[in-house]
């Protein structure tokens, strides 16, 4: 079982064609520039395209497939585009296209781009379906849900990209869907059912079948899928119940982790106190720890409330960076268009922005505080590794990478790139590269906060399981039933399209989870020659300049693929990088798979 299941996950390497041509308002510029006697690139045309309009055409190549299945015709075509779910983006799309490529060989180019995306689509059930919900989907369907057919701990939306029902239509659905969502939650529990293979069905008051459907999320390809955003989600169950990614809220909690003590009543006192000025977030933590969820957050609730009271107070560095980003109109997407100009945008500097310097000086280089966190991590590291991990092991469960010193940042040429400024004088002129370590800097402190955050609320945890490596596929799993599922609890089937098309059964997310750790722990159990969790820690570059700040990567196991007759590790990366905002927030996003020899290099 275990071969054929890592064989029906093996990702494959899928060639892609890059975007020679960009699309235009109108196509006949295009046109003339292509032989009309060669097959069109309709991939190309498509990934050229802004990623809204793509994003709708691949969804809407399912869409196709799966309501005409795979032997398409211009007929079934125009008719699955005149329903009125059928995106309107896609449609769009596609009459400018067919108006500008009118001959056969185009017509053909684009039904076989259809059954190349959206081929997968066929195998979710035995024939075509009878209707489906697109257009609405996000609104109507996934913005109006019964409340217990949501997850309360979820912070990312329901991934379903499109609803493909099999007995009933659209509107019977979104009717029914509706109504169920007035009543309480434990008659809307009793009016549905699920099968293992992903089907749902809306009963009425009687128990009678009323609509069924398949809730499918569709991916591009298996290998280029984006797997989303976690950053809501961990900081609030692993870093807190607010969140971590604010440097203001992340930057005393490194100071107090090592102080583990909770006391008898101090939940109930700190909601109490602080329920105000955490508001919603803290309010929703609360109430996923009454229920108990899982068994992951009864056990981390005293450690993770506890730094939801830490993270409210300030420091006076990230005060300060915070400041500075805000007088100089700075934000993340101009320090990415910066980098690679050889002139910045000058900066007039006044006495504030020097008083700022300051802090930022006493604050961060006078206190080495990046420094102490990355000493902080490698010392739980290495406790986690020593008094958990399997005995004998080859590999430790965590790894740090390239090494444990990784993570040490050069304070004292950085503080003096901060002296720059503190030394100029007011109506000096300076630019934005003068000001840059100091903003970057601020953002290794927050994700090495993370990071520490996470191995604490892992080790926590640990007692759960039995050893460093099964906690740590407990983690993998948590954190991958968020963003394959978001907010649903009803099963989900996941398709993917390109060479490597298949259609994935992910059933509900709580037995996602379950069987995801299981199947992890089973599988790796025999085998330790390689890392569980990875820190990879690099110096930032600029061309061929290296800079003086790190990037830093959180990856962990997620899957196995059979290499040589063994179980060879597949790892989900999070990026920990500044989010495009002048709030100066940190991004926890995973966005990509890597196999063992790319993830440690």
């Amino acid at each position: 079982m275990l071969r054929k299941f890592v064989r029906q996950l093996r990702p494959t390497q899928e060639k892609y064609v890059a975007p020679v041509l960009k699309i235009q308002s109108l196509f006949t510029e295009v046109v003339a520039k292509l032989p009309q006697e060669k097959q069109i690139d309709v991939d190309s045309l498509v990934q050229a395209e802004k990623s809204t309009v793509a994003t709708q055409l691949y969804e809407a190549a399912g869409v196709i497939v799966g309501m005409k299945g795979l032997k398409l015709t211009s007929t079934n075509l125009t008719n699955v585009m005149g329903h009125k779910q059928f995106s309107p983006i896609a449609k769009t799309w596609i009459e400018d296209f067919f108006k500008a490529h009118s001959n056969k060989e185009s017509l053909d180019a684009f039904l076989n781009w259809v059954v190349l995306i959206g081929g997968a689509v066929a195998d979710v059930h035995s024939g075509v379906f009878k209707d489906f919900i697109h257009k609405d989907v996000d609104k109507e369907y996934k913005g109006k849900a019964p409340t217990s057919y949501e997850i309360s701990t979820a912070e990312k939306p329901n991934t379903a990209d499109v609803v493909f029902i099999t007995n009933g239509t659209w509107q019977v659905l979104l009717n029914t869907f509706h109504q169920i969502a007035k009543l309480p939650d434990k008659q809307q529990a009793s009016r549905v059912k699920t099968t293992k293979e992903g089907l749902v069905t809306l009963l009425d008051e009687k128990g009678k079948e009323i609509v069924s459907y398949y809730q499918i999320s569709l991916k591009k390809a298996f290998e280029k899928a984006r797997i989303g955003r976690a950053t809501t989600f961990i900081n609030k169950n692993y870093a807190g119940g607010v969140s971590l990614g604010s440097p203001t809220q992340a930057a005393t909690a490194a100071q107090d982790l090592q102080d583990d003590t909770v006391t008898e009543g101090f939940f109930r006192d700190v909601f109490s106190k602080f329920k105000d000025i955490v508001s919603g977030g803290f309010k929703n933590f609360v109430g996923w720890v009454k229920k108990k969820y899982t068994k992951i957050a009864q056990v981390i609730a005293g450690v993770v409330v506890k730094l939801s009271n830490q993270m409210i107070k300030s420091n006076r560095g990230i005060k300060s960076i915070s400041n500075v980003m805000n007088m100089t109109q700075l934000n993340e997407s101009s320090l990415n268009s910066f980098l690679g100009e050889k002139k910045s945008q000058d900066i007039k500097v006044t006495k504030t922005l020097v008083k700022e310097f300051k802090t930022i000086e006493n604050e961060f280089i006078k206190k080495d505080i990046v420094n102490k966190i990355h000493n902080q991590n490698v010392a739980l590291l290495e406790k986690l590794n020593s008094s958990y991990a399997v005995p004998g092991r080859k590999v430790p469960p965590i790894l740090m990478l390239p090494n444990n010193g990784a993570g040490i940042v050069d304070m004292t040429t950085i503080g003096n790139e901060i002296s720059k400024v503190i030394k100029s004088k007011e109506g000096d002129i300076i630019t934005k590269s003068d000001i840059y370590v100091a903003l970057k800097i601020g953002m290794n402190f927050s994700a090495n906060v993370a990071i520490l955050a996470i191995l604490k609320s892992i080790e926590k945890n640990i007692s759960q399981y039995e050893n460093l490596s099964q906690a740590l596929f407990a983690f993998s799993a948590e954190v991958e039933s968020e963003v394959k599922f978001g907010n649903t609890s009803l099963p989900l089937v996941i398709v993917y399209g390109g060479s490597d098309k298949k259609a994935i059964v992910l059933g509900t997310r709580s037995d996602y989870k379950k069987d995801k750790t299981d199947e992890l722990s089973q599988t790796g159990r025999g085998y330790d020659d390689f890392p569980v969790a990875i820190i990879s820690v690099r110096k930032a570059t600029a061309g061929k300049t290296q800079q003086l700040y790190n990037v830093i990567h959180f990856k962990i196991v997620s899957d196995f693929k059979e290499v040589d007759g063994k179980p060879e590790p597949i790892y989900l990366m999070f990026e920990l990088i500044a989010d495009q905002s002048r709030s100066f927030t940190l991004k926890i996003e995973g966005n990509k798979y890597q196999d063992k020899i790319k993830a440690m290099t």
